[in-house]
């Protein structure tokens, strides 16, 4: 193994005027001009600053209170300006971009004092992986991180407790901190993808009661915290740390249905339901206009609720939602995904930020209006009334990532990885799954829109 061995001088930081300025943004990210990247003045680069940071439970370390995951990030260029604005938890994984957030992170480990920051990567694991394999495959994710030894490993996207049993998982990491390669092992979990396996509350408390697992990432927002809230507890009376990913549940518009005057998804929609279901163009405009029967009042409350907050930007809501995780101090990190310098400079001033009375007011009616538009990250209740074992919630996890996340061709690759658990059979179905969703989420017209929008053509 070639290990490439880090130089203990002190780095320089980089401010990002100078950044912008020497031409290493559009070297490294090829994505400034897309997001209208703004140059400040210097005493708003002070400001941009983590100002707080939580000991992350039994490892000691003091994470930041804001740290950046690999999901969206496509440059090196993104994670040295984070970390020379106080970030100091970086997570990868062997999955993203294929290993690109690794190699990237690797990138820039020569401008980051190595002993201030905690690196994590991870492996997702089926449960007959053998020692020899998941050796190989933390080597190759260690020479991409370009370190000599990983903070955490993680096994990633846990669906039931036996997992976190695996047996060559435990002692080929028992071997990798003898060596010195590894310090400490978590485990992530987005819930069930079937309806034969378990919560993410369930495999993450039994994770922290197993007494192996150091540090844990669970979905946590405004919006859908029940289950979170029992992890917290029980990772802070077991000393585990926590990070927090869809913190954000989205801002989901609704586009009124005009028959004249398309949209360029609607008219696809209409193309497909007279391919797939043989309908006349007339049959297939009244079948979509009875999806969107539920969807107009939704539409109303959006715009008034639009109108009284005076909202012009979705960052407004982002923000707002960061606030209320970073409230709560049981929860270590927010772990955000950065694909911009902008998106930097927005989000790291909300570090050690607390929630106003305003900010709930705002959230607690965001929640209103918004509670039957938002499929729950993690939650499988419709999933045993569905006759075709659709995998709702997965499903709409790939729209997060399409839309949100700004992951395209990520999302449709993954949901052309569901085959036949995809929504193509939701067009003609009786959909019981609209009484069985305890929010009252229009399940049939969300995966419809899901199918059209995420399959390959």
């Amino acid at each position: 193994m070639n290990i490439k061995k880090l130089s203990k001088e002190k780095k320089p930081s980089i401010s990002r005027r100078n950044f912008l300025k020497s031409g290493s943004a559009i070297a490294l990210t090829g994505t400034g001009a897309a997001f209208g990247l703004s140059v400040h003045g210097q005493d708003e680069e002070k400001e941009n600053k983590i100002k707080n940071y939580h000991i992350l439970g039994r490892t000691g370390f003091k994470v930041s209170d804001i740290s950046m995951g690999g999901t969206r990030a496509k440059s090196s260029g993104i994670y040295r300006y984070a970390y020379d604005n106080g970030v100091n938890y970086f997570d990868s994984a062997e999955g993203y971009f294929s290993g690109g957030s690794e190699r990237w992170i690797g990138e820039v480990q020569k401008y980051m004092d190595r002993k201030n920051i905690f690196i994590t990567t991870k492996l997702g694991l089926d449960g007959d992986e053998s020692e020899e394999d998941i050796l190989n495959r933390f080597t190759k994710c260690q020479e991409r991180l370009k370190t000599d030894y990983v903070d955490c490993l993680y096994i990633h996207g846990v669906v039931d407790v036996e997992r976190i049993n695996h047996p060559a998982f435990h002692s080929t990491t028992d071997k990798l901190k003898a060596d010195g390669r590894l310090r400490y092992i978590g485990l992530s979990s987005h819930g069930p993808e079937d309806d034969d396996e378990d919560s993410m509350e369930k495999v993450l408390c039994a994770a922290a009661e197993d007494g192996r697992f150091d540090v844990m990432l669970l979905i946590y927002n405004f919006m859908n915290s029940k289950e979170g809230e029992k992890v917290l507890a029980v990772c802070k009376k077991k000393n585990v740390g926590t990070t927090a990913m869809k913190t954000n549940p989205g801002v989901l518009h609704f586009e009124p249905f005009d028959p004249a005057n398309l949209t360029d998804e609607q008219e696809n929609e209409i193309k497909e339901l007279q391919d797939e279901d043989d309908l006349s163009r007339e049959e297939a405009l009244e079948e979509i206009e009875s999806w969107q029967d539920h969807e107009k009042s939704s539409y109303e409350k959006t715009r008034s609720f639009v109108e009284k907050y005076k909202i012009k930007t979705e960052d407004e809501l982002r923000k707002t939602s960061i606030r209320w995780v970073l409230n709560n101090e049981d929860m270590h990190s927010v772990c955000l995904s950065f694909n911009s310098f902008d998106l930097v400079d927005k989000m790291i001033p909300l570090s050690g930020s607390k929630l106003s009375r305003v900010d709930q007011k705002f959230l607690d009616d965001y929640r209103k209006v918004y509670n039957d538009q938002y499929c729950r990250h993690g939650c499988f209740v419709c999933l045993e009334s569905c006759p075709n074992k659709v995998r709702v919630n997965t499903i709409m996890r790939y729209v997060y990532y399409f839309k949100w996340n700004g992951q395209e061709k990520e999302a449709m690759r993954q949901y052309a990885g569901l085959n036949h658990h995809n929504a193509a059979s939701c067009q003609n179905c009786s959909a019981p799954c609209l009484t069985a969703c305890p929010h009252h989420v229009n399940i049939k017209a969300c995966l419809t829109e899901a199918h059209s929008l995420l399959r390959l053509v």
